[in-house]
């Protein structure tokens, strides 16, 4: 097995998730690779309304949001140590954004946190279609958090 270059943290931002980034960080050292992380935020439409009658959503909402995960990854990567690593905050589908971020980044270990068989539901959601597995050009190590 070839060491990994490039190894992404791809985090929910839970409390739990220190433990998958304290793996993550350990992994890069031990490779010498580079360690980036990611936190996608799921898309929200900025009307919410049936026929003519819509409402706006605050839109400063999702921007705070974008600000507070920007600031959560700063303070977890000064927890492992890391100076300046390559964060990304992005907003769509989960499923969607990783992989466009796995292929432009040329990534080839994502390390995210799971629970039991629902491993890949941090990252991808509810469910995970097996055609996902065939999209992602590297391995995915799950870090087992116990029980939900």
């Amino acid at each position: 097995m070839a060491a990994y270059k490039h190894i992404l943290l791809a985090t929910d931002l839970s409390n739990q998730s220190t433990a998958v980034a304290q793996k993550a960080g350990e992994l890069a050292k031990l490779h010498h690779a580079k360690l980036s992380i990611a936190h996608v935020i799921e898309y929200t439409p900025p009307f919410y309304g049936i026929g003519e009658v819509t409402v706006p959503i605050d839109l400063d909402t999702e921007e705070e949001l974008e600000q507070d995960a920007h600031q959560k990854i700063k303070a977890l990567a000064h927890q492992l140590g890391v100076k300046n690593p390559s964060a990304w905050v992005l907003c769509g589908e989960k499923n969607e954004e990783i992989i466009k971020l796995v292929e432009k980044q040329k990534i080839d270990l994502i390390v995210v946190g799971g629970h039991h068989h629902h491993g890949l539901n941090l990252l991808f959601g509810n469910s995970l279609p097996s055609i996902m597995l065939h999209h992602l050009l590297c391995d995915i190590l799950v870090v087992n958090l116990g029980p939900l």
